[in-house]
């Protein structure tokens, strides 16, 4: 248009730069409002234009951003190489510390690598020096495992590579060739404090190696040494002792090795996940981390239970926590009572928190209704109603599931109830028949779900905080509410807060 230019100007897709006086910049430039310093080229055949990557610049070296053409200070990673540049841009060779001294470098001086950072090993204005292969660290005063060759090399405390001379580690004394290797005879070696396990020809050998002694033992394939403790090798764990190195199969307690749980580690050494049977019992081992599973567990809605003590899955007869249960040979446990699960309130229905297993809470249904009247009711009503319970006993012996076992039910008041796993209701009858066959399930779930939860089979001892089964009157007079069941309902046939503690602790 004819309209003299100032300022950043984008003229067929280069930048340029003009002055106040539309006066063409050239050179470096600091852009105040943009954080940064450019270069418009000097060279008469791109004159003006804003550059971008690698550039020389009158003998030296520097990198613009290739986005926004920024110059480029300190350390940069350009096509998966390491340079540096100092704080005017100008790209750095030879030997620099970075990380506050902790770490020296070596920036190439070659043409053909120029600026880039250096690995392993390198000769240097007539020395060797080794160059860590992932941080480029210089090393100092450490043996290095050259993964090509299979071979040990020392870098002295000088940063050098010791060839064709005698060199002591730790006040040990090794021969090392003229190309650096460290010699030594067949076998085993401990050099500065670490095990190394030689072939002949001065190799050193790594992965899983059996020594003379039987001991089936790891070398590292990143540095040639023996390994302890847990280690992952190719996606599976392993455990090695922590003295000897030697690998360990069977059952582990990694207690020792910081963690709290057993594992077991198969023949070949490797930890075990899911299901498993060993030497003819079935266990179960967490999938994510091997811990071995004990105590009781529940499965859609089967219950199975692993030895506290050896974690093995129960079947026959057993008595836990003072209550006697069966199994089958699978290890389902074989139920005295059956349960319907018609009212079962669905996902996402009622409350998913754990209860803590403190309390299990009975009630009667304050109401002369049956069992499935009032689980249908819990069921119907959970949203509007906000309270249910976990189980329902009645109607001749019947059990009707409303809540999930575990988890938190909305019967006796926000304490109470985040303290209690288990709530049960028991129906009301007038028939005595009934009510007898009622009373016995109620005993028979109350038992079996305080002895699957570890709560105490006494009934309502204590005050607030002391564990076990409590009415709901108990919870009214040590906790929140104004309910006595079920106490009044149970009199109705003779049955005493006496009788219902023997029955609890004893069964029926």
């Amino acid at each position: 248009d004819g309209s003299m230019k100032t300022g950043q100007k984008n003229i067929k897709g280069n930048w340029y730069m003009f002055d106040s006086k539309g006066v063409m910049q050239t050179g470096f430039v600091h852009i105040p409002s943009q954080n940064k310093t450019v270069y418009y080229s000097e060279d008469k055949n791109k004159l003006g234009q804003m550059q971008y990557g690698k550039n020389e610049i009158n003998g030296k070296t520097y990198y613009f951003d290739t986005f926004d053409g920024a110059m480029v200070t300190g350390q940069k990673n350009i096509n998966n190489h390491w340079y540096l540049f100092d704080n005017k841009g100008v790209m750095q060779v030879g030997f620099h510390d970075l990380d506050g001294g902790k770490r020296t470098v070596y920036y190439s001086e070659a043409k053909s690598n120029y600026g880039q950072m250096l690995y392993g090993n390198q000769v240097i204005n007539g020395k060797n020096y080794y160059f860590d292969t992932i941080t480029g660290a210089m090393r100092k005063g450490t043996l290095v495992f050259d993964k090509t060759n299979h071979t040990l090399s020392y870098v002295t405390n000088e940063g050098l590579v010791a060839k064709n001379m005698k060199y002591k580690i730790n006040n040990v004394e090794y021969v090392f060739n003229v190309a650096g290797v460290l010699e030594h005879l067949q076998g085993e070696a401990n050099i500065a404090g670490n095990w190394y396990l030689f072939d002949n020809n001065n190799h050193v050998l790594i992965g899983f190696q059996t020594l003379k002694d039987g001991r089936k033992v790891y070398y590292s394939p990143n540095n040639a040494q023996m390994q302890y403790g847990q280690q992952n090798i190719d996606g599976h764990w392993y455990l090695f002792d922590k003295v000897n190195g030697s690998m360990q199969t069977g059952f582990k307690d990694l207690t020792p090795y910081g963690q709290n749980k057993t594992v077991y580690y198969a023949s070949n050494g490797q930890m075990q996940y899911d299901k498993q049977n060993i030497d003819g019992h079935w266990y179960l081992f967490n999938n994510v981390d091997g811990a071995m599973y004990k105590g009781w567990l529940m499965s859609g809605n089967d219950w199975y239970y692993y030895n506290q003590q050896n974690g093995q899955l129960q079947t026959g007869s057993a008595v836990i926590n003072g209550v006697g249960y069966n199994f089958d040979g699978n290890g389902k446990q074989i139920l005295n009572y059956s349960i319907d699960y018609r009212y079962a309130l669905p996902a996402g229905k009622g409350d998913d928190e754990t209860a803590a297993n403190n309390y299990l809470i009975l009630h009667d249904v304050g109401v002369e209704s049956g069992a499935a009247t009032n689980a249908r009711y819990f069921h119907d009503t959970v949203d509007t109603n906000e309270a249910y319970v976990t189980f329902v006993v009645g109607d001749g012996g019947k059990v009707y599931q409303v809540g999930r076992p575990g988890q938190v039910s909305w019967g006796a008041g926000y304490e109470a109830n985040h303290n209690a796993p288990v709530q049960i209701e028991l129906g009301r009858t007038y028939n005595s028949g009934q009510f007898w066959q009622d009373y016995v399930t109620y005993v028979r779930l109350a038992r079996d779900m305080a002895g699957k939860y570890g709560i105490p089979l006494t009934l309502d001892a204590g005050g607030a905080r002391t564990r076990g089964i409590k009415s709901h009157y108990w919870v009214t007079k040590n906790i929140w509410g104004d309910h006595v069941d079920p106490y009044g309902y149970l009199s109705r046939f003779g049955v005493t807060q006496a009788k219902l503690a023997h029955d609890l602790l004893y069964g029926v």
